[in-house]
């Protein structure tokens, strides 16, 4: 009923909670309503914020790119670094397409750096947009 999926959203779930808890006059089957949804929102709230954290951190980004720090999976901590290479191509890696119209918006990888912190394998990605 209720989707968080950001923290827009995020931000108008509180501010209907609160509009809810003002003491308005109404009937108990409706107060009883108003409660039942009242849950359920907090319930989202608490699904939004405890969610588990991303692979995927942006260190710093502007108008028409991003650099990000990807952790690769756990799999591939005993790999050697071709491997993790070979896996980041396969899954990370955004191609760039030919296209005759200018400005098409697409994501493509610029390069990428691997290296092993904490025992895992991490790439800082530079992606950039065709604008």
């Amino acid at each position: 009923m209720f989707s968080i999926t950001d923290n827009e959203r995020l931000r108008d779930a509180y501010a209907l909670l609160m509009f809810m808890q003002s003491d308005v006059p109404a009937s108990a089957e409706k107060k009883a309503a108003v409660k039942n949804m009242a849950v359920t929102i907090k319930r989202e709230i608490r699904n939004y914020n405890n969610r588990p954290a991303p692979d995927v951190h942006i260190i710093c980004a502007d108008y028409d790119g991003r650099l990000e720090l990807v952790q690769l999976p756990d799999e591939l901590d005993k790999a050697h670094k071709a491997d993790a290479a070979d896996w980041f191509r396969g899954n990370c890696y955004l191609e760039a397409y030919n296209s005759p119209y200018d400005c098409t918006g697409q994501e493509f990888t610029n390069w990428f750096y691997l290296f092993r912190r904490r025992g895992h394998w991490f790439a800082y990605h530079s992606v950039s947009r065709d604008v």
